[in-house]
Formats: C-alpha cells, sequence, structure tokens
C-alpha cells in the first residue's frame, strides 16, 4: 500500500469519484457478507423448495422418533415407495448421521442442493448428500443420494504436489489444455502466478454462460430488469437436459432463480430463457466490453438450443460450413437454418467434431477478465448482489468455500460417446482486502475420455494450496 502521505497529497486533486473509490480501496474494502453464513458448527441456508426439504430432513435425523409412511408422502414425490424410503431413513440414514449438521455447502439453488453432513463432533466418514425438489406446487423432493465422503477430493499421489507439480499434472490429462492461476488486482487486471497455454483459445462448455449473466447483471444495473423480475416458463425455450424441463409450462421463476439456476447447476433451459430475455445484442455487448481477446469468436452468441443444432441437426460438413464461415455467413445461416428448427432435443447426427473449435470457446485470461468485470459492479446494488448469488452458488466440490469469504464458480462440459471431449473449471477465490485468486483449468481431448476424477483431484490441490496461501 502507497504511505498515506502520497495518498493525502492525491486527493488533492483527484476527482471526487475517483477519491471515494480510492478511500474505499485504500482503506475501507468492501465487506464481503457469506452467502450460507455458520452459526456454531453449522451453516444456514435460505429458504427454498430444496433447503426446506433438506431442512425437514434434517429435523427427522435429529429425532428420536422414527419417521413414518405419511410423512414420506407428504415429503416424496409419488415415484418412492413410502414403505422403502420410510425403512431406509430409520435403518441406515439416521444411524450413520444422527443429529447431523451442514458441514460443507457444495450447491445451492431452487431445485437441487448437496451439502456434506455428520454428526456434531463426528470424523469421516460424511455424508455427501444430493436432494431435488420440484419448483412449482408442493415442492416435493425427487432427488435424495447419499454416499460417503472421506474429507478429500485428492487421490493420494496428488496430495504432496506443488502448485507447480499441479500445473505439470494437469495439462497431462488432455490433449489440449489451458491452466491459469492468477489474481485479479486493484486495476481489475488479471496478473497470472501460473500460466500453461492462458492465452490460448479452449473450448468452454457451460462457463459460456458467464457472459449471459454479464448482460442480466448489466440489465438490472441499469434499472432495465430486477432481481424479482418474473419469467414464465415457456415450451419454445425448452433446452435439451434442462434440469426445470419437467415444470409445468407457465410455470413463473424469478429473475434470482433463473440466474442461480443458470450458474449453479447449469441449467440449459434457464439458459435458454435468459438468452431471450436479455437478448442477443446485448451479450454481444458485454463480450465486447469484457475485453474478450478475439470478441468475433462467440459471435454470433449462440445459445444453447441454437449451438445443441449444429450437433445434431445438420451434417457435419453443414455444420463445419458454419464453424468456419464469416460472421455475416453465420448470421444469415442462423436466421434461416437454425432458428426455425428450435428448440432442438436432439437429432439424426452426433457431430462431436466440432465440440473443440466450433463451440463457445475462451481464454482463460478471457474467463478471468470476465470475473473481474463482474466483480467490479456496484457494491451493495442488486446487480452484484444478483451475480454473487448467481455464481455463488456452488464451489464444484467440497473443502472450498468455508477457506474465503466469497467463491464463485462456473464450469462446463460437452460429452458423447467417448465420455468427456471437454471438461472445465472456473474458480475466483476471494477474501475481504486480498485480491482474488482465479484458477481456470480447461480440458479439451479431440477423442473424448477426459477423467472427471483425475481433474478433480489435481484441481483439487491446487485450491489446497492457494488456500495455504499468506
Amino acid at each position: 500500500m502507497k504511505c498515506l502521505t502520497v495518498l493525502l497529497l492525491g486527493l488533492l486533486w483527484i476527482s471526487p469519484v475517483l477519491a471515494d473509490r480510492l478511500f474505499v480501496d485504500g482503506f475501507e474494502p468492501p465487506h464481503i457478507d457469506p452467502l450460507f453464513p455458520k452459526v456454531g458448527q453449522t451453516h444456514q441456508l435460505p429458504a427454498g423448495p430444496t433447503t426446506d426439504q433438506l431442512a425437514w430432513l434434517l429435523g427427522e435425523l435429529a429425532s428420536g422418533e422414527n419417521t413414518t409412511t405419511a410423512e414420506i408422502s407428504a415429503h416424496f414425490v409419488s415415484g418412492y415407495d413410502p414403505q422403502t424410503m420410510a425403512d431406509w431413513i430409520n435403518n441406515n440414514l439416521r444411524p450413520s448421521f444422527a443429529n447431523a449438521i451442514i458441514r460443507d455447502v457444495v450447491t445451492v439453488t431452487p431445485v437441487r442442493v448437496t451439502v456434506v453432513i455428520n454428526g456434531p463432533g463426528s470424523g469421516t466418514p460424511y455424508g455427501y448428500l444430493n436432494i431435488g425438489a420440484g419448483y412449482s406446487g408442493d415442492h416435493k423432493i425427487n432427488l435424495l443420494g447419499i454416499s460417503n465422503y472421506y474429507g478429500s477430493v485428492q487421490y493420494p499421489e496428488d496430495q504432496s504436489l506443488t502448485l507447480s507439480q499441479a500445473a505439470d499434472k494437469f495439462v497431462t490429462l488432455s490433449d489440449t489444455p489451458a491452466l491459469l492461476v492468477g489474481r485479479i488486482g486493484s486495476n481489475d487486471q488479471c496478473t497470472a502466478q501460473v500460466d500453461r497455454n492462458a492465452n490460448q483459445l479452449r473450448a468452454t462448455g457451460s462457463i459460456f454462460k458467464t457472459w449471459i449473466l454479464g448482460a442480466v447483471a448489466r440489465a438490472v444495473a441499469e434499472g432495465a430488469l430486477d432481481p424479482q423480475t418474473t419469467i414464465p416458463l415457456v415450451a419454445s425455450k425448452l433446452a435439451l437436459a434442462g434440469t426445470i424441463n419437467s415444470e409445468p409450462p407457465g410455470t413463473v421463476f424469478t429473475l434470482m432463480d433463473m440466474a442461480e439456476l443458470m450458474m449453479g447447476i447449469s441449467d440449459n433451459t434457464a439458459t435458454d430463457h435468459l438468452h431471450a430475455l436479455v437478448g442477443r445484442d446485448l451479450i454481444e455487448q458485454v463480450v465486447d466490453d469484457f475485453a474478450f481477446s478475439q470478441p468475433d469468436v462467440l459471435k454470433p452468441f449462440l445459445n444453447v438450443s441454437e449451438q445443441f443444432s449444429l450437433y445434431f441437426s445438420f451434417p457435419l460438413a453443414t455444420a463445419m460450413n458454419y464453424v468456419n464461415g464469416s460472421e455475416s455467413y453465420q448470421r444469415q445461416f442462423l436466421q434461416n437454418q437454425i432458428e426455425p428448427i428450435t428448440p432442438v432435443m436432439g437429432g439424426p447426427y452426433a457431430n462431436t467434431e466440432i465440440f473443440l473449435s466450433g463451440t463457445w470457446r475462451a481464454t482463460p485470461m478471457d474467463i478471468c477478465r470476465a470475473f473481474a468485470h463482474l466483480r467490479e459492479l456496484p457494491q451493495g446494488s442488486d446487480a452484484i448482489g444478483l451475480v454473487d448469488h448467481a455464481l455463488g452458488a456452488s464451489t464444484a466440490q467440497p473443502e472450498v468455500r468455508d477457506h474465503w469469504d466469497r467463491v464463485w464458480y462456473k464450469g462446463g462440459s460437452l460429452d458423447g460417446s467417448a465420455g468427456h471431449y471437454v471438461l472445465t473449471h472456473a474458480w475466483m477465490l476471494e477474501n475481504a482486502g486480498e485480491d482474488p485468486w482465479v484458477v481456470i483449468a480447461m480440458s479439451n481431448n479431440s477423442t473424448g475420455g477426459i477423467d472427471e476424477y483425475k481433474v478433480q483431484s489435481v484441481t483439487g490441490r491446487i485450491l489446497e494450496l492457494l488456500s495455504q496461501m499468506p
């Protein structure tokens, strides 16, 4: 930090707006409120369809009375047999996790929650608990699963790696990797601490949704939208693999909930609703304003169904003509050939050849700059609140959130018959008063087969090392 004398002299000529910014940055860093604060030993979660059901289940684990079939019928969709579920909770779940508390929060959205639970003072194995619930109607549980978790996602061979060694191992896990471990400075510049192809374009998978969120945040900041703006679910904007596709048409979502679904569980239908809400023009303007290195790579900025049409709806040669065509050709093809056939839920082709070169692409530095720009939304505003809740909805893996005041995450994948062709992770990790860290880990493999658990192990080691930095 500059000495006090220099700062005071600077204030004599600096503009009032910049002076206020300097005072905040230099003396009073913005406070960061945790999204899921810890009270005692357990995390507190907001009310919602999934979190309310989680609270009920934890209440059952704290009760000395058996769960009844009537309670199961009241809390689960009809596909679950009441007697089977009651027996499982009474004979398996309760004995293993009596009086369980929320030890760690991985993901919280209106329709999916993932947490780590255990009894107070209990050691491993912890419970890695997933709950899904309906957004509309009576919000009954439609997904429930738990597995043992032993406190680390790292393989033993990765647990002693240095940061450089972990980076070197990461680049062996795919044939076209890119990795950035860096920091966002007070001037909003991204600076690499570890760089493995950090300025090279790679397929992003669902990380492309970060720029859609940027357009949504801009519309909120300008007053055109509000976090409580309502968005009805419409059939023409359903997308393949959308978690909320089973909700009744006309179900009304808030903008905040749609944003959390798009980022927290990468819901494709939420994405296409938000893409339509803010419009392609604004999204492309955000791409430019966020200092994207090669903005034409993302233009025209396709939604999920539009991109999936290139995978499923056209012969490979036709799809490649689009990929290699000029922007004017692409826009004409989009208008005449793609838009009339959306939404796309599958088709006769499987053009995995375009996963790496014909889809949404960015460099790790581009993604870091997007985080930097989103972070600079006005503190305390609805816009930064929406972004914080959306990007903070998931950490992708446990043992991350408790080390930082703020964790932002977005990841993605593109999968075919050979597994993952694209697997990407992007975290921003911030403590108040300190420059944020970023970890952008992008695995692209032309023949598929990326091992998600090996990637998780190495990135888990990198995250652990950053949490130990002075």
